[in-house]
């Protein structure tokens, strides 16, 4: 069972492999979504710390600046910043202005239930520039 029971989130975890991961070919790319425990209780506790309301993490390469301006980046040296989108074609473009092709951007989307909704997600890149993204938190829209 996991620590973050949605049942959208369940549904997900059923179909991952062994290490707990659902991975999606993007051309020559992949997008994963990272559905371990221990994974979505460290965003938990980051989450936990944002001050501001918000529904998407992401890591950043900068800290400051309108995040358009920056790139993701992986989470290690990263500056985790949180935003508010108010739906999953928001979540694109802000994907696909931090570096991200259409086609990642596009798949993330598809297959990250609740995001720009009641479901808070978190982005990052793995150090070979793959995207991941995790579950982090449900909340009442």
């Amino acid at each position: 069972m996991s620590c973050l029971a949605d049942p959208r989130i369940e549904a997900l975890q059923e179909h991952a492999d062994a290490n707990g991961e659902l991975s999606f070919p993007a051309g020559p790319d992949c997008f994963r979504i990272n559905l371990r425990d221990e994974n979505i209780e460290l965003w938990q506790e980051t989450f936990e710390q944002i001050i501001s309301p918000a529904n998407l993490l992401l890591a950043c390469a900068d800290n400051e600046g309108d995040l358009f301006d920056t790139t993701l980046t992986w989470v290690v040296g990263s500056a985790i910043r949180g935003t508010s989108i108010g739906s999953a074609t928001e979540a694109q473009q802000l994907l696909k202005a931090m570096g991200l092709s259409n086609e990642v951007a596009q798949i993330a989307i598809e297959h990250c239930p609740g995001l720009g909704e009641n479901l808070v997600w978190a982005f990052y890149l793995e150090r070979q520039g793959g995207l991941i993204a995790t579950p982090v938190s449900s909340f009442q829209a």
